[in-house]
């Protein structure tokens, strides 16, 4: 095909590509694009297919044949172009202008990144230290006492919040200026047996007054007292006065179990003693620090390498990792069983998909920066996944047997992370792994484990990369990372 193409680099890893279509080409698809709405439309004058050229241009406008082949012409022409000019997109690219006479294609093309790391072999971060807070100690025991507590009969006197058991008869009081006198007929309000009640001081029972009587009763007393309805009440005894006749039966209150080691082996047959239970704590709240400060380490890590890195990259590098976030969002809101997955989501806290994409932005670029440098790390150390490498991941991510072999249920999901998509997904997991591991020695000034041993960090780590270097989706770039690795 014949054109010329003259290109201008831009900032930000940008690459301004000019097309511009010979006449001849131009001429001979305007010739087309006539001969077919000849053929489609009748001309006044003429049979379908016979009009000539220049009385088609007269009947539908220039502008109109043009927009017949337009767009698959430019198409056609920016393949041909970059294979010529040897441009390698790194997304789509985007067209930025179109002039007709002649026709010329302008176009922004985002390339690779290029990433020229500082010296990460010399980079040193501190680590925060990991300390467990007695607070937190009896902070979880008091989660756990909140698990176990319950409904148990007490003693005492009644207060707001216990559980009574009455019964309880109540009717009006007659007025004095009732006709009748003593020999109106009995109103009877409540006349309940076995009655449950919750005194909530924030939620009181009509009439007003009646819960704070049942206070400070116990089991198996009665009381007599008499109570008024205001008259401003909306209940039809607005103004009436009602004597109450109760017993209680039982009084309960939701009672926390005593922190004694009964209570420790309420909560795990591990625990013989309270003792032990505090000291299980510990070790789980250690564990939970150690993984946090891991996750932030590693952020710090990259973080910092990213300062002394120099980067250059296209904007389709972040909002390709908008894209990952909020795809992955999707897909998290549809297992939690919303299931207009993200759309959904946004209408229900009236927010557009553009705002919510907007305040992603900040931590998308951090993503997106986080990843350029590791995978830099990753080709320049020559970091490689090895098929055991690839095996051991695959067992860490669907579990294993005793015998240390891939559970019954799972043999069909390992399948599918051993081949294609779902490889090129458990190979970017293992490279990334890898390489923070390397960066992770060297910040703490320790000797890097080489290229070909098996990364330390867990399964869970691995595939939660999302707060280290990007989404788990798009940790390193999918299949592309196995290719450049190689």
């Amino acid at each position: 095909m014949s054109f010329t193409v003259t290109t201008e680099p831009r900032e930000n890893r940008q690459l301004a590509v000019t097309i511009e279509v010979s006449k001849e080409v131009v001429d001979k698809e305007l010739r087309k694009a006539a001969a077919a709405v000849a053929s489609q439309y009748r001309i006044p004058g003429f049979r379908k297919g016979k009009a000539p050229y220049h009385i088609v241009v007269q009947q539908v406008g220039l502008s109109n044949l043009y927009s017949e082949f337009i767009d698959e012409l430019g198409q056609r022409v920016f393949r041909e172009a970059i294979e010529q000019e040897k441009i390698e997109p790194y997304a789509q690219s985007s067209l930025e202008d179109i002039q007709l006479e002649p026709l010329v294609y302008k176009l922004i093309v985002p390339l690779e990144p290029v990433v020229k790391l500082g010296d990460y072999r010399s980079l040193r971060v501190e680590e925060e230290p990991i300390e467990v807070d007695t607070n937190e100690v009896e902070q979880r025991l008091e989660m756990y006492r909140d698990e176990y507590a319950g409904w148990q009969e007490v003693e005492r006197p009644s207060q707001f919040g216990d559980l009574l058991t009455v019964n309880v008869r109540s009717v009006i009081i007659p007025d004095s200026d009732d006709e009748n006198g003593d020999n109106a007929e009995e109103i009877v309000v409540l006349d309940e047996t076995d009655w449950e009640i919750t005194l909530d001081e924030e939620n009181p029972m009509e009439p007003a007054g009646f819960d704070r009587e049942l206070i400070g009763m116990r089991a198996g007393e009665e009381k007599e007292f008499v109570v008024e309805w205001p008259a401003d009440t909306q209940s039809i005894y607005a103004g009436k006065r009602a004597r109450f006749h109760v017993e209680v039966t039982s009084v309960e209150g939701y009672e926390k179990p005593e922190l004694d080691d009964d209570f420790a082996k309420l909560v795990g047959p591990d625990y013989e003693t309270i003792d032990d239970l505090r000291n299980a704590i510990v070790e789980s709240l250690q564990n939970e620090k150690r993984n946090a400060a891991r996750s932030s380490y590693i952020n710090k890590v990259l973080d910092r390498l990213v300062e002394i890195s120099e980067l250059d990259y296209p904007p389709a590098v972040i909002e390709d990792q908008l894209d990952g976030m909020v795809r992955d969002m999707d897909q998290r809101l549809r297992r939690m069983g919303l299931g207009e997955g993200l759309e959904g989501y946004l209408r229900m806290i009236n927010q557009s998909e553009e705002d919510y994409r907007e305040s992603l932005r900040s931590e998308a670029s951090k993503l997106a920066l986080r990843n350029l440098v590791l995978s830099e790390v990753i080709k320049q150390e020559g970091i490689e996944a090895t098929d055991d490498d690839i095996e051991e991941h695959i067992k860490q991510l669907v579990g294993v047997d005793e015998n240390g072999e891939i559970l019954e249920s799972a043999v069909e999901l390992a399948n599918m992370l051993r081949f294609g998509g779902g490889r090129s997904l458990v190979v970017s997991q293992v490279l990334s792994s890898k390489a923070v591991d390397f960066l992770v020695a060297l910040a703490r000034g320790e000797e890097p484990p080489s290229p070909a041993a098996k990364s330390e960090s867990s399964a869970a780590e691995a595939t939660n990369m999302d707060e280290v270097s990007g989404s788990s989706t798009d940790a390193i770039d999918n299949s592309e990372t196995e290719e450049k690795s190689e």
